[in-house]
């Protein structure tokens, strides 16, 4: 099987995501990227009691960068009113594109 279909569970400040490892490495030089780019050993990061990967970090905007992560496209709610939130998790996990996207809204 290839490695870059794996699923993988993350719990993201209490929200439960799955998705593909290929999801994750999608840009190598984003933080997930780095973090989920290793081969034959375990990614270096925390787990939950569950066994899942834990991100200490806004877990109701990651749904807005997994997509992002699926799609590479930038698709909000209308009215979506936490654009800076997002931007500031969109500089944290260090993804370039997304970043750009953004630039494209307003405040």
């Amino acid at each position: 099987m290839n490695l870059s279909t794996y699923a993988v569970t993350l719990n993201v400040g209490g929200h439960i995501y799955t998705t593909t490892r290929a999801t994750l490495i999608k840009y190598p030089g984003s933080l997930l990227g780095t973090i989920f780019n290793v081969v034959g050993k375990v990614p270096d990061i925390l787990l939950d009691d569950q066994g899942r990967y834990f991100i200490d970090r806004d877990g109701t905007v990651f749904r807005h960068i997994l997509n992002f992560l699926r799609t590479s496209q930038l698709v909000l709610p209308e009215g979506f009113k936490e654009l800076r939130l997002l931007q500031m998790e969109a500089e944290f996990y260090r993804i370039q594109p997304l970043i750009e996207a953004l630039k494209g809204y307003r405040y």
